[in-house]
């Protein structure tokens, strides 16, 4: 199986961003013939941040993963405002934070499959203890359900399989879910996860989010400034 799956209880995880723009050195001179107008337009830029910047962290992750962008909302929390600061040119403004928790997540945000227990059966009966199934016979043939493989798309293009042993029931709440037995007899089993969230971040996805928010926040940047001059 490959390591990105776990069986186990979640683990939490968090990580974050926070607001900065490495291209601010270049339009330092127009920052420094305006007034109250380069303060607006870097508050402004901030202000976007928190508000646009979750969008740009979700896209980010799904160039490189293939978990879906609820998981993701669900891990985004209200960007902290006010713990930092923007200095730029000699203007120092409130900067913003943004944060992500979550748990690592099961592979039914990964596009799954089979999402149910597969029906089929084996075309091959066997023969099995009668007393098993039914009183009176001291023998059985019956067709066995067919081995099936659990797959997940957890990288972006690669289709990952989880091990022969794992197998689909419903979980709390009676959603489906991959579990695997932890212990030599029928139990305990407890379900496959892989990444959280922040994982994500942290991971194949950081330096694609930080070169779309620079990029982003350089565009706004320029924007405000550019309306300020007017």
């Amino acid at each position: 199986m490959s390591d990105l799956f776990k069986a186990g209880p979640a683990r939490h995880t968090k990580g974050s961003f926070t607001m900065s723009y490495s291209g601010a050195r270049e339009i330092m001179k127009k920052l420094q013939k305006l007034t109250d107008g380069g303060e607006v337009a870097i508050k402004r830029t901030v202000s976007d941040f928190a508000t646009r910047g979750p969008g740009w962290v979700s896209k980010g992750i799904r160039e490189h993963y293939g978990v879906d962008t609820a998981a993701i909302k669900e891990a985004a929390k209200k960007p902290s405002r006010g713990h930092t600061s923007i200095h730029v040119a000699g203007i120092t403004v409130d900067g913003a934070t943004l944060i992500y928790k979550g748990r690592t997540l099961t592979p039914i945000h990964f596009k799954m499959s089979p999402k149910a227990r597969p029906t089929a059966q084996q075309k091959k009966p066997i023969r099995i203890p009668g007393q098993l199934i039914a009183n009176g016979s001291p023998v059985a043939m019956v067709r066995p359900p067919k081995p099936y493989t659990v797959k997940a798309t957890i990288i972006k293009g690669q289709r990952s399989a989880m091990s022969s042993d794992t197998f689909l029931t419903a979980g709390r709440g009676g959603v489906v879910l991959p579990y695997q037995r932890t212990g030599e007899g029928r139990s305990p089993i407890e379900a496959v996860r892989t990444l959280s969230v922040p994982q994500m971040i942290d991971g194949r996805a950081r330096e694609t989010i930080e070169q779309t928010i620079n990029t982003k926040l350089g565009e706004r940047f320029n924007h405000y400034i550019e309306r300020a001059m007017k």
